[in-house]
């Protein structure tokens, strides 16, 4: 994980209050994919986050999360738990190496919520969804854990 300086404390925020969060990030540690995280001024207002592949080298594929700016941050948190689902979808699929294989998994596996094909188009995938529900659920139960915290 690779937030910019700007999206660094909301990291910070997700992986102290979200397990699942904690836990998407340890696999993508683990995965071949590096996500690179930060904030965006989207020109769709309804649109809260984004994922697109940057590109591939070396063995590694590099993802970029896009964040809605001027969100609350248990929308951004929600958000950024959503989008990391994504890059584990990725992940899952070493054929998604570039913006063409990723716009056909999600032609095949998601269900389109704009656009008419190809560039402009986006999908969105059941499993996104309800991990984007889980961590806000998660954002408002668990107590922040600190260092002090044995």
């Amino acid at each position: 994980m690779r937030p910019e300086s700007a999206a660094q404390e909301l990291v910070a925020l997700a992986i102290a209050r979200s397990p699942t969060i904690r836990a998407m990030i340890d696999r993508i540690e683990r995965s071949d994919v590096v996500v690179y995280i930060r904030y965006r001024a989207f020109p769709d207002s309804l649109l809260n986050g984004h994922i697109g592949v940057l590109s591939t080298v070396a063995g590694r594929r590099y993802l970029v999360v896009e964040i809605a700016c001027g969100r609350n941050w248990v929308d951004q948190i929600a958000t950024l738990g959503h989008e990391l689902h994504h890059a584990l979808e990725i992940a899952d699929h070493p054929s998604i190496v570039d913006t063409r294989t990723l716009a056909a998994f999600y032609e095949r596996f998601g269900v389109r919520t704009s656009g008419f094909g190809g560039v402009g188009s986006t999908f969105e995938t059941a499993g996104a969804r309800q991990t984007g529900q889980q961590v806000r659920r998660e954002t408002f139960s668990k107590s922040v854990r600190t260092t002090e915290e044995k």
